[in-house]
């Protein structure tokens, strides 16, 4: 498939710098006008606060982007949300004008602000992705290697023991891991994605009242696995297990490494949380195998 083409300057999109620019020249204008309107009722009043907010939220966006910092996807939509109020109260508080033209105001805004938010997140994440990728492969490495360690040295009758009737054996948990790489490196290759298991309302409660937490390294909630990640039996030994696990994890961050060079804005499909940046992905990723690694010892446990 090939890739639209990008115009860069001094590494970077020419699309991002003209997005800096224009938030620069917006929050200086926004912090003059906060700073020298004259008080004239509570409406104006209001106007003058969001452009001082919207000023300052600007600047904050420039600088996130530029240091490739989460802080300025929490900044993007607080300067989206106060422009979307400030723009058509000024048109109505400063203006007179009628509610047709406060309403035309408005959803000029919010087109606006519908670009300047889609644009401005992906080049957020493509930033933060480029400055956490050598420490987020790292962590991962760990995270590999601590799983490995785990395996290595259990017996056929340990490796295929399941702790429970619902539980997976080591075995099958090898087989599920393998198969989570190999679906994200497909995906990221342009392959299908998986599919979202949440509607809207319960996908964004999810994002914002569960993924911090595992992003943090909380414990996993229970969640039913799709179809095409549950395991199948597994491979036969744990020589074999430590042999698919090593070769199809290998060949998924080959592939994120490529898109990290090529589209570090990329998204990869959660089934519970949706599209999720690259740095969030991985980072899912390691968490994910540290949480199946602490379901080995109860499956160990049972063989002895």
């Amino acid at each position: 498939m090939r890739l639209p083409r990008e115009w860069v300057l001094l590494g970077r999109p020419a699309g991002e710098w003209l997005l800096l620019a224009f938030l620069c020249v917006g929050a200086a204008s926004s912090l003059r006008n906060a700073l020298t309107d004259s008080y004239h009722g509570a409406a104006q009043a209001s106007v003058q606060a969001g452009n001082l907010v919207i000023g300052a939220s600007a600047l904050g966006i420039v600088i996130a982007t530029l240091a490739g910092r989460v802080v300025g996807i929490y900044l993007l939509w607080i300067y989206a949300l106060t422009v979307a109020y400030a723009g058509p109260m000024a048109v109505w508080s400063y203006g007179g004008a009628s509610w047709p033209d406060v309403i035309a105001a408005l959803l000029t805004v919010l087109a606006a602000d519908a670009a300047i938010v889609a644009y401005g997140t992906r080049r957020l994440h493509a930033a933060i992705t480029r400055r956490l990728w050598p420490a987020l492969l790292a962590d991962h490495t760990d995270a590999a290697n601590e799983f490995v360690a785990s395996i290595r040295d259990m017996s056929v009758a340990q490796w295929t023991t399941r702790p429970s009737l619902e539980g997976w054996s080591p075995a099958e948990i090898t087989d599920h891991l393998a198969r989570t790489y190999s679906q994200y490196a497909g995906e990221s290759r342009g392959k299908d994605s998986l599919r979202k298991r949440l509607g809207p309302v319960p996908r964004t409660l999810a994002n914002l009242l569960v993924k911090p937490r595992l992003l943090a390294g909380g414990a996993f909630p229970k969640a039913k696995a799709p179809s095409s990640l549950r395991p199948s039996g597994g491979p036969p030994t744990p020589a074999d297990g430590i042999a698919l696990f090593r070769a199809t994890g290998e060949s998924c961050l080959r592939d994120l490494e490529i898109a990290v060079q090529r589209r570090p804005y990329r998204r990869l499909v959660h089934p519970y949380f949706g599209a999720l940046p690259l740095h969030e992905a991985v980072r899912f990723a390691s968490h994910h195998i540290r949480h199946h690694r602490r379901q080995l010892p109860s499956a160990v446990s049972s063989t002895e």
